[in-house]
């Protein structure tokens, strides 16, 4: 053979050899690479403690927040293991025990790792001597000796750090409400004897000096500085208090004039502690658009979009348009609104509408004007109004000639409601009351007076049920009952009166058999409502009522049953209901939706 083919054959096989070897090193890396890349099974049992103990502990437990770490190997569950017991003791000293007996153990068995923690707390520190002082200008006031009173008198026997932290908080709290901003803690330390297992708490706090509020310079151009110094709480002179401060800034924002609020007290500035107070406005958006949907089985399909220019003058005038539209109703709404008395509560309200309505045997077209005087307060759970209104109904009932009516009424509107803020309220109730008149003798086309009652209780069943009853009471004097416009008439029947019956269906008729409406009405409803979820309730309820004119002739009763799903932006309400007085058979129930989200 020729050696030269030898020479390169010979070559060849040694190169494939070491491609071969080259590769199998390669593999054998990436494998033990990937076992040491595996997450290593740990489990961490805590035994001998209970909650809160128990908690706090595996919170600071550094093994038990890093079992899951894909990157822990054996060399750092050894040195978390041998620091636990330090962990322990550090989760258990707010408690008061620092003293705790605790029993560590890791094992391995199979690539699994177990680490366990046998913990006796032991006895917990008492509190021996307790010297707490008030130093400063205010140390000798009642409301600062009175504190330290209360401290003693509530204080337990155990060393608790958070109950400590708390009394510290409402020592500096009642320092700032009192007129003392400087107040300060001068020394704060607990002195542990864990020998004898006990601790002295020493407390020295500086009271600082007296300040008074001082002028107040605003900082803003887009309102009237006499306008916007009736929103001023605070007076010049009084003592100066936290929560002072804090209503006045509230009360700022709820003005809806500005989006932020800052207020700085100038202490380098201060003279004689009078303290001078910069508040920093910045407006809110001028204009707001609103946007909501719906759907109920009395209107059908519904929306509503509403338009606010909330910064129009620097007088604070601010106005509105609202535009609602359904299948069987729609309005055109515009208002303009004047800040008076207490701007803050206050409001003078321009009103002009055009509104359409309709039910199975009336239609209406209402155009108004309103001149009224409103008062809510911030929570707006209390609500009166004090109106004059100017309006002309074209109505027609079926099987009636058409009117046209015109009123010039007088009334006033009270509201009142304090329900649990929350998706599934438990508890609340709601007031409404509206009164008003008109006379033919001020140019009204009839004379007549009118009472409409309302309310709402509900209370709590059980930890997720509830009782929701309902109660409304209207009566009404006419002239001429024959042009009594339909939206002052009492009407029964739909999905918030008498469920089980059609919308305004029940009432006096014609002699036609149409519902025109009466001059009186009567309706109740008692409801039982259960959360089965987060999210979802089913109800069961009886509803009873009618409208009627001299006496009542007979009491329409519904009962069903039905499920709401709740949600923050909305909710879905669906009832099944039975028209009971009706004798109904099998397929005789109606169905009652309501489904309503703001955008």
């Amino acid at each position: 053979m020729n050696p030269a083919l030898l020479h390169e054959s010979y070559t060849q096989d040694i190169r494939s050899s070491l491609g071969i070897t080259k590769l199998f090193i390669f593999l054998t890396v990436s494998l033990l690479a990937s076992q040491a890349m595996a997450q290593i099974p740990l489990t961490v049992e805590l035994n001998g403690l209970e909650d809160p103990f128990k908690k706090n502990a595996l919170f600071y437990l550094e093994i038990n927040k890093m079992k899951d770490d894909e990157s822990l190997n054996e060399r750092w569950i050894k040195r978390l293991h041998k620091q636990a017991s330090e962990d322990i003791r550090q989760a258990l000293q707010p408690y008061g025990y620092y003293k705790p007996t605790i029993e560590t153990k890791l094992t391995e068995t199979g690539g699994s790792w177990l680490a366990t923690y046998n913990v006796d707390k032991g006895p917990p520190v008492n509190i021996g001597k307790k010297d707490i002082q008030w130093l400063g200008d205010g140390s000798a006031e009642p409301v600062f000796q009175q504190s330290i009173a209360a401290y003693h008198e509530k204080a337990g026997n155990i060393l608790i750090h958070a109950d400590h932290e708390t009394a510290k908080n409402t020592f500096m709290s009642m320092a700032l409400s009192n007129g003392y901003p400087k107040a300060k803690f001068l020394t704060s330390e607990w002195l542990v004897d864990l020998d004898n297992n006990n601790a002295d708490l020493t407390l020295y706090m500086d009271t600082g000096p007296l300040y008074y509020f001082g002028n107040i310079n605003f900082k803003q151009d887009f309102l009237d500085p006499d306008l916007i110094r009736k929103y001023v709480s605070i007076e010049k002179g009084a003592p100066y208090s936290h929560e002072a401060l804090l209503e006045f800034q509230q009360n700022l924002i709820a003005s809806n004039y500005a989006k932020e609020v800052t207020i700085v007290p100038l202490f380098k500035e201060a003279v004689d502690q009078q303290l001078p107070l910069d508040v920093l406005m910045n407006p809110i958006a001028p204009h707001k658009f609103s946007f909501s949907v719906g759907y109920d089985s009395n209107t059908g399909v519904r929306g509503s979009a509403r338009w606010d220019n909330r910064l129009i003058n620097r007088h604070g005038h601010h106005s509105s348009v609202l535009i609602k539209a359904a299948l069987t109703e729609g309005l055109f709404q515009a208002q303009y609104n004047i800040p008076v008395v207490r701007p803050l509560t206050d409001r003078w309200v321009s009103t002009a509408s055009y509104e359409y309505d309709e039910s199975p045997d009336t239609k209406s077209t209402t155009a108004e004007l309103e001149t009224a005087f409103v008062r809510r307060n911030l929570a707006d759970t209390l609500f009166y109004k004090g109106f004059l209104l100017a309006s002309n109904e074209q109505f027609s009932v079926k099987g009636e000639p058409d009117e046209n009516t015109t009123l010039y009424s007088a009334g006033g509107t009270f509201r009142f409601s304090d329900i649990e803020d929350s998706m599934f309220p438990q508890h609340g109730h709601y007031v409404f009351a509206d009164l008003r008149g008109a006379a033919e003798a001020l140019l009204s086309d009839t004379s007549y007076g009118r009472l409409h009652l309302k309310g709402r209780y509900m209370f709590g069943l059980g930890e997720n049920g509830r009782i929701d009853t309902r109660l409304e009471i209207g009566t009404a004097w006419v002239d001429d009952f024959n042009i009594y416009p339909t939206t002052l008439r009492f009407f029964t029947g739909g999905d918030n009166s008498v469920r089980g019956y059609e919308y305004e269906s029940l009432g006096p008729e014609n002699e036609n058999k149409v519902a025109i409406g009466g001059k009186n009405v009567l309706n109740g409803s008692f409801e039982y409502d259960h959360r089965v979820a987060e999210s979802w309730v089913i109800a069961s309820f009886v509803d009873a009522g009618n409208a009627y004119d001299e006496k009542v002739d007979k009491i329409f009763v519904g009962a069903g049953v039905g499920f709401r799903w709740l949600a923050p932006f909305g909710s879905l309400r669906v009832d099944i209901a039975y028209p009971v007085s009706e004798n109904p058979g099998f397929d005789d129930w109606r169905i009652h939706v309501g489904f309503g989200a703001t955008l």
